[in-house]
């Protein structure tokens, strides 16, 4: 499985949370103030899960949340963003799967297809490789959480983070916006040749029919287990004997932007990492600004709330070129809020 395949799945999915650095950087909430600001603004790094524990977490961050104007994600997801996602997922009509693989390969995967998507199986023809192999590895997602769950006897009761927070944003009755549009995402997304997407697909089928997988070996995850609990001074302890995705909301919980950025960018190459993060990034900061630098109302001024909480993708906030970073070029203070005790300690005793 190539590089850009592997961390696709990662973006989409949410199984790649992987973080390092000084303290100050390894924070997932940060406070947003200066550069002549009236009022301040937030952002927050999500993942895109729907485990107990995360959402837990994320309780941490509603005193912020629920006092802003507006919530912001990459994507306002609401059920006109899935239809408008629809038309491009599709692949050109001269470009299907059936002409971009040869015949006597298509009829190889086919069964594949059959057995792991299902009754949409026929219809996957039309779509591009890249969003059938996000689909197979979002089964293997699901199978490894219901897995877990069985074993823990529990189950899953929360939609993903980033829904998750939009929907007690709009129960609020906040404004809720995407800094991104669906085409622009989509575009990125789906940015490396279609050719490309389809011959990934094809080793990706071939590979998992070569030998049986348990459901905990079908995600596979590089991470430094000792930095990671040397590190980690947050609410969970990582232990080597977790699974791959306990390992990975483990990781999320330590709150380490920057060793996820590292991780991140050694997973892909130069210009799908410029595609999928840095140039999504600067759209995303723009976004903010223009939202953040947007005259008030009087009765905004006067309520004194945050002008807009933006949750986005925990990938997108660490590295030279991650909005954290983007955001302090552009003139704005970033100050880290923290959740942890320890770290607060540590705050006041300095």
């Amino acid at each position: 499985m190539s590089k850009y395949s592997s961390y696709l799945v990662v973006f989409l999915f949410s199984l790649s949370f992987f973080f390092t650095s000084t303290i100050l950087k390894a924070q997932l909430l940060w406070e947003i103030s200066g550069n002549k600001l009236a009022q301040k603004s937030y952002l927050f790094g999500t993942v895109h899960v729907g485990d107990e524990q995360v959402i837990d977490y994320a309780s941490n961050i509603y005193p912020y949340m629920d006092n802003s104007l507006t919530v912001a994600g990459e994507l306002d997801l609401n059920i006109m963003t899935s239809f408008l996602a629809i038309g491009y997922i599709m692949s050109p009509s001269d470009s299907t799967l059936s002409k971009l693989l040869t015949k006597e390969e298509y009829q190889e995967i086919k069964p594949y297809l059959t057995k792991n998507i299902g009754q949409l199986a026929p219809f996957l023809d039309m779509v591009r490789p890249i969003f059938i192999l996000a689909m197979l590895q979002e089964k293997e997602q699901k199978k490894l959480t219901e897995s877990l769950n069985n074993e823990e006897n529990t189950t899953t009761k929360y939609p993903a983070l980033d829904m998750y927070l939009q929907n007690r944003a709009r129960k609020n009755n906040q404004k809720v916006i995407g800094l991104e549009t669906v085409k622009e995402q989509m575009a990125a997304l789906s940015s490396s040749p279609i050719s490309q997407q389809a011959r990934e697909l094809y080793d990706y089928i071939i590979e998992k029919n070569k030998k049986p997988q348990t459901v905990q070996d079908s995600v596979k995850v590089e991470v430094n287990v000792a930095t990671i609990k040397e590190n980690d001074t947050t609410l969970v302890e990582l232990k080597k004997s977790e699974s791959p995705i306990h390992t990975l909301i483990s990781i999320y919980l330590s709150e380490d932007i920057e060793l996820l950025h590292d991780q991140i960018s050694n997973e892909f190459k130069k210009e799908s990492y410029e595609s999928l993060i840095v140039r999504r990034n600067i759209v995303m900061v723009k976004r903010m600004e223009e939202q953040m630098n947007k005259k008030l109302t009087k009765e905004n001024k006067k309520s004194k709330k945050n002008i807009i909480f933006a949750a986005v993708g925990a990938g997108h906030l660490g590295g030279k070129k991650g909005m954290v970073s983007l955001l302090k070029e552009a003139g704005y203070t970033l100050t880290p809020i923290f959740f942890n005790k320890k770290e607060k300690e540590q705050e006041i005793k300095k």
